[in-house]
């Protein structure tokens, strides 16, 4: 049997109290990778387009719990767009997903993610785990993708091209298809669509702070739906959430404010 389930779930635990760069230290002590800090390269900024993101790895816990909560089984395909140095693909990787897929322009984060992939693959569950070298805008996107994840890699046209290329996946298969989508910085946009539902909310940092879910560090999972189960499910749900404030908070327009900077602290764009 590969992988050690419980050992693991039992430093997660302990990883709890710790702050979100001792349990970056301690995922990456843990697999052998290195997946920590801030990136900016020549060839990940300012690219396609001019609207990609610096890198920044996402925080182990949280995405740990998002994906989890959507029961992957041996039938799903996970895709990470903007993977960088792979770390949501080795939190995917841990859950028995039939594929993991990371999609990376920039070269030197792309074979650093292959290389975590070697190092961690004898604690890893998924059938087939990789990281392609490829601009998002170029890469055609599987019909049998179940759950896309983005740590808000890019933003703009690259994004609503992006997701419209999702949509005409989900338009040539209906399936169970989910937007994993941390610091959603086109949230507007996307429920503007009239193609997804919010079926869950969640902190992008563990443990959360007091009210979390008016800050932008969330995670929102984002049900893909036709247009017509848009218009009759949003209301449902807005119905049924009442005693959510998260989903109620994230299940509408609010125009919340977003900063995008660097390592160094640079800013490279920022909407109040």
């Amino acid at each position: 049997m590969r992988g050690a389930g419980r050992p693991i779930a039992r430093i997660a635990s302990f990883c709890v109290g710790l702050s979100n760069g001792t349990q970056g230290w301690v995922f990456d002590r843990l697999l052998g990778v290195s997946t920590r800090g801030g990136v900016v390269t020549d060839s990940s900024i300012f690219n396609a387009g001019g609207d990609n993101c610096p890198y920044s790895g996402s925080q182990w816990l949280s995405v740990r719990r998002e994906l989890k909560s959507l029961a992957p089984g041996p039938a799903d395909v996970f895709v990470d767009l903007g993977s960088g140095k792979g770390k949501a693909v080795l939190i995917a990787g841990r859950l028995p997903y039939r594929r993991v897929v990371g999609i990376e322009i920039d070269e030197e984060l792309s074979r650093c993610a292959n290389h975590n992939i070697v190092r961690a693959r004898h604690r890893l569950l998924a059938q087939e785990i990789k990281s392609v070298n490829v601009s998002v805008l170029e890469w055609p996107i599987p019909d049998e993708v179940s759950v896309v994840f983005m740590f808000n890699p890019f933003i703009g046209q690259t994004f609503y091209s992006t997701i419209d290329r999702i949509f005409e996946s989900y338009n040539r298969k209906p399936r169970t298809l989910h937007i994993v989508y941390g610091y959603p910085w086109e949230h507007d946009w996307l429920l503007s669509t009239g193609r997804v539902i919010i079926d869950n909310v969640g902190p992008s940092h563990w443990p959360a702070l007091p009210r979390w879910w008016q800050r932008g560090d969330v995670i929102v999972s984002y049900k893909v739906v036709s247009f017509s189960e848009g218009n009759k499910s949003t209301s449902l749900s807005r119905l049924s959430v009442r005693r959510n404030r998260a989903i109620q908070y994230w299940s509408r327009p609010n125009s919340h404010p977003f900063i995008i900077s660097a390592p160094d602290g640079k800013i490279f764009y920022s909407r109040s």
